[in-house]
């Protein structure tokens, strides 16, 4: 019931924009003229022309208005409120003038002068476009800071989440939403984030792909969801990108095996390595237990993109001057020679094989090489290998290696009693833990995130705080790093 009360109760929608603000909108955010006409900034000392495409009004001010640093130059907040303060401004180089009006505006966008005719730096291109496109910017102007973002109010933000609600994943996704909504109680119960109170939207996955992404697209389009959080993501990654991609969303701490966009062109912050980065740290390690570095490791694996991949990323991390050969053993899925292969290796001479084959071909290829008397060190990611190799040939003993994204280790005392008080104070469901863990770690990422990004709030300034993040301590996790170019928390792998 909780859920689905979530589930049907939209967020109030902020302030619909007039036509002439969305004319303006379209001016401010692309450089475009939404009538056709020609939109000219002459940029620096040299009065270069560029198309207005290339320097658009955010691009220095930001979504908000507030300016972003850069290069040393400091962007003017152009919020309509700060802009006409009564008592005019007086600046860091002691340029003062009095408040803007809507002609003054006007004029320094079109010429550099402000009220006081003092010219502003050179850094601030002018531009040239008709008076009614003009009209519209400065329109979209007074009414920026109104502009909130999708799921935004002035007391609450509303966040999304998608999850398996019915079905065999059902009891898994209502225990991640479960944990999610009772930390958000707790954070609002102490005064919520700048005085905004966090809501919940549990999104149900549908029947199909297609009807989950239908009832994202629903979702977006009729409740207002600033930012998804804990989503699960798993088998879906690929389209639930693009998805965020069109709707430029950020997502935070998505459950998944295997990130689909780990660096860039997403918003999207995840918090364990997936299997590339798992890959990397097995091939690493392999190399570690050859002898002295030298020898032959191997990768054995499916004819197929995915282990495309994971085969680029491992050569990718390798050094140049290695003194170690470096080879792949390919074949077509489900017709593994296991007898061959096993000849293969021997051939090789090979001390260490990256196995990136299922469970059954493994067990097959282990009785082989037992068969000719041939044991290197096999190295396999865990989620290939579901079932435990109890049954491998005695001779294997401490010769297998897994790796894992993420062990109970991971969780500090202090975190443990944290998700313990939550347990006992709300009632959260016994089973499941590994996903109720990550969606608590999720949910406080989102949190240290929202705060980071100050009262003045948009999916932008979510991003650039998240962006920051050094070293920080969920308490269930490793300690996550974020950058942006790193989108994923922690890298490296657990061997085993």
């Amino acid at each position: 019931a909780m859920l689905l009360a979530f589930l049907f109760s939209p967020l109030q929608a902020a302030a619909e924009l007039t036509a002439a603000q969305g004319w303006g909108k379209q001016i401010y955010f692309e450089g475009t003229s939404p009538t056709g006409g020609e939109i000219t900034p002459i940029v620096g000392t040299e009065g270069v022309s560029l198309p207005a495409s290339v320097v658009p009004c955010a691009s220095c001010h930001g979504s908000d208005g507030l300016g972003r640093p850069e290069g040393g130059v400091i962007p003017s907040d152009i919020r309509w409120s700060e802009l006409t303060k009564i008592y005019g401004h007086v600046h860091e180089t002691g340029r003062k003038h009095a408040a803007f009006d809507e002609n003054s505006l006007a004029r320094v966008i079109r010429t550099g002068m402000d009220p006081a005719s003092n010219r502003l730096d050179k850094s601030m291109p002018l531009y040239n476009m008709s008076v009614e496109d003009m009209d519209s910017l400065v329109a979209y102007i007074k009414f920026l800071e109104q502009d909130l973002d999708p799921g935004l109010g002035e007391d609450s933000i509303q966040v999304g989440t998608l999850l398996p609600l019915q079905g065999g994943q059902g009891e898994l996704g209502r225990a991640m939403a479960q944990v999610m909504l009772a930390h958000f109680k707790e954070v609002n119960e102490r005064g919520g984030i700048f005085g905004r109170k966090l809501e919940l939207l549990a999104i149900p996955y549908g029947v199909s792909a297609e009807a989950t992404l239908d009832h994202l697209r629903t979702a977006f389009r009729k409740e207002g969801v600033f930012a998804l959080v804990g989503a699960y993501t798993i088998g879906m990654d690929a389209q639930i990108l693009d998805l965020l991609r069109e709707q430029k969303m950020p997502m935070v701490g998505p459950f998944t095996l295997n990130p689909g966009d780990a660096f860039m062109n997403a918003d999207v912050f995840y918090i364990y390595p997936g299997f590339a980065e798992q890959a990397q740290a097995l091939a690493e390690q392999a190399v570690e237990k050859m002898k002295g570095g030298r020898g032959t490791l191997l990768i054995v694996g499916p004819e197929d993109e995915n282990v495309d991949g994971l085969i680029a990323a491992v050569e990718a991390k390798q050094p140049k001057d290695r003194t170690f050969r470096f080879e792949t053993l390919r074949y077509q899925r489900g017709e593994l020679d296991a007898a061959a292969l096993a000849q293969s290796l021997q051939q090789a001479e090979s001390d260490a094989v990256l196995f990136l084959g299922i469970h059954a071909e493994l067990e097959v290829l282990l009785d082989e090489l037992d068969q000719i008397k041939h044991y290197p060190g096999v190295f396999a990611l865990s989620a290939f290998i579901p079932k435990p190799l109890f049954d491998a040939p005695q001779a294997f003993n401490e010769r297998i290696y897994l790796a894992y994204p993420t062990m109970t280790s991971d969780v500090s005392d202090a975190g443990r009693a944290e998700y313990l008080r939550l347990a006992e104070l709300h009632a959260l469901p016994p089973g499941h833990l590994q996903g109720q863990i990550a969606a608590l770690a999720a949910a406080k990422l989102l949190e240290e995130g929202l705060r980071g990004s100050g009262r003045t709030l948009s999916r932008e300034r979510l991003v650039e705080a998240i962006e920051a993040l050094y070293r920080y301590d969920t308490g269930l996790t490793p300690p996550l790093t974020y950058g942006p170019n790193r989108r994923i928390g922690a890298m490296g792998a657990h061997l085993m």
